[in-house]
């Protein structure tokens, strides 16, 4: 039973937002343009892994989250999350183009191209051995002491494996239901009542993860960032303002809310609070009041007295 479904990645909105306010020649495109097909990539791999496990249906109670997350002090991100009665397993989906080779003393993973080019990354079993320690630290804090147990998921058939460390649970997309399935669990430690008691306390820990601000990140300045409302159908047509609308200059369309997008755009890339001459000047608006009844009445609550006052983006879904 799946208690938490998978979302598309903010980042990703994130990463387009920035490539999207960023000049041709700028000198991070690359960098951004790099994050942002990882971010892809890595989407597409965890959603593989959620159309293997479709029809998962085992002989045993259990629990499904997709895409948890827990803030500092645990600072966890798990694709995927199976709790049992009696284990909890952690499921980490990895989309890397190449022949995979795991390496030990250091531990890394290394990717060969088919043009030869190798690319080295942090290794998954490092990634999942820590991620099972906060896990432990987390199990403790609610009062659970089930056994945890990590496993990799290679996303793509294409992608070959050599040198897999011994003890490592490495598995192919397509595996990962029949794995599952056929595990022989331990004997349970929890009642059905209690297993759905610790799923909740889970869900109710979770917090999104929120990578924003992204433009600090890459070292870019505010000042590079271009300003104003772009055209949600064409993307990088600037729109500019008429009596009662944006139009674009590009592509003609006409739109009474474009300009939301471009709010949107600040607290993604440039700061988590926004005032009203920002507001102003970053959208394109004709006055402070303008930008106030802006602000307000897109879910931004005033902090601050009135000559600091700010504005925090809260929106009433998340």
């Amino acid at each position: 039973m799946i208690i938490k479904y998978r979302g598309k990645p903010v980042k990703i909105a994130g990463y387009e937002a920035l490539l999207k306010r960023l000049s041709p020649t700028h000198p991070k495109r690359a960098a951004v343009k790099n994050s942002l097909n990882n971010a892809r990539a890595g989407f597409s791999g965890e959603e593989r892994l959620d159309e293997a496990l479709f029809f998962f249906d085992p002989p045993y109670a259990h629990q499904i989250i997709q895409d948890f997350s827990l803030p500092e002090p645990f600072k966890i991100q798990v694709d995927t999350v199976l709790i049992t009665q009696s284990a909890i397993f952690l499921l980490e989906v990895k989309n890397i183009t190449g022949k995979l080779q795991f390496k030990q003393n250091p531990s890394a993973l290394y990717s060969t191209l088919a043009d030869g080019e190798i690319r080295s990354y942090k290794s998954p079993i490092t990634q999942m051995n820590e991620t099972t320690m906060r896990m432990c630290k987390f199990l403790e804090k609610i009062g659970s002491h089930l056994p945890i147990f990590s496993i990799i998921v290679i996303a793509h058939p294409s992608q070959t494996v050599e040198d897999t460390p011994p003890n490592s649970r490495i598995l192919a997309a397509s595996e990962v239901n029949f794995y599952l399935t056929e595990l022989n669990l331990p004997k349970s430690i929890l009642s059905i009542e209690e297993l759905n008691q610790l799923s909740e306390k889970f869900l109710a820990a979770h917090q999104d993860y929120q990578p924003f601000p992204l433009a600090p990140k890459f070292q870019i300045q505010q000042t590079e960032i271009e300003t104003g409302v772009f055209c949600p159908r064409c993307q990088f047509g600037k729109m500019h303002r008429t009596q009662v609308a944006w139009e674009c200059e590009t592509c003609r369309l006409v739109s009474r809310n474009a300009h939301i997008e471009a709010l949107h755009d600040w607290f993604m890339l440039i700061k988590p609070a926004i005032n009203t001459v920002e507001c102003r000047d970053f959208i394109g608006l004709k006055s402070l009041d303008t930008a106030k009844r802006f602000l307000l009445n897109n879910h931004c609550q005033p902090v601050g007295g009135r000559k600091y006052r700010k504005y925090i983006y809260h929106p009433l879904h998340k």
